[in-house]
């Protein structure tokens, strides 16, 4: 059973490497849109998923990429347009730390010559610990998915706010669990 749950993050991990080299390869336009520093919380009621056993704290640096397909919407005051998210930081809880990476590509709707932008995106995670206290969240390959909301009233700043789920979607076997997080963010804009 560990020997399969290893195969599959490796498979996973394998995976996402080449698809994101592949389109960061592709997008020739590719640039850098914002660096930031993350906290977050989590409940122990959840807002998708089971009842977590642990309250979780995050910390995380994140870098947002620019992809090159782009859409305006409605006269111009608003566009969509896709992204990468990618961050590494520590995840604790229980009295038990590790480490955690996330890349997540993601569709961006900005508006008001950018003052507020929405996003939502899907990716992957890798844990370098996946038990804390009587969690378990089942090995170290979990998907990832978010939903943010920005506000950048000056140039070159930004605040926002997150829901982060992390998941193995059933990967591990019935007994995993992930967890939601309610992130706090703020950084520099390019």
């Amino acid at each position: 059973m560990v020997l399969a749950g290893r195969s599959i993050s490796t498979v996973i991990v394998m995976t996402l490497t080449i698809v994101m080299t592949s389109l960061l390869s592709h997008a020739e336009e590719s640039t850098l849109i914002s660096i930031g520093l993350r906290g977050g919380f989590s409940n122990k009621t959840p807002l998708l998923g089971k009842q977590q056993r642990e309250e979780f704290r995050s910390y995380d640096v994140d870098a947002i990429f620019r992809l090159p397909w782009r859409w305006p919407l409605g006269a111009g005051k608003w566009n969509l347009g896709t992204g990468l998210i990618t961050s590494v930081g520590l995840l604790e809880a229980a009295g038990d730390a590790g480490v955690m990476a996330t890349v997540v590509p993601d569709l961006i709707l900005t508006g008001w010559n950018e003052v507020i932008s929405f996003d939502a995106g899907a990716g992957a995670g890798l844990f370098s610990r996946y038990q804390f206290g009587s969690q378990d969240f089942g090995g170290p390959a979990q998907f990832v998915a978010t939903i943010g909301i920005r506000v950048s009233p000056f140039t070159h700043s930004y605040a926002g706010f997150r829901l982060l789920h992390f998941s193995d979607a059933g990967l591990y076997g019935s007994g995993s669990l992930g967890v939601d997080l309610y992130v706090f963010e703020v950084g520099y804009k390019f």
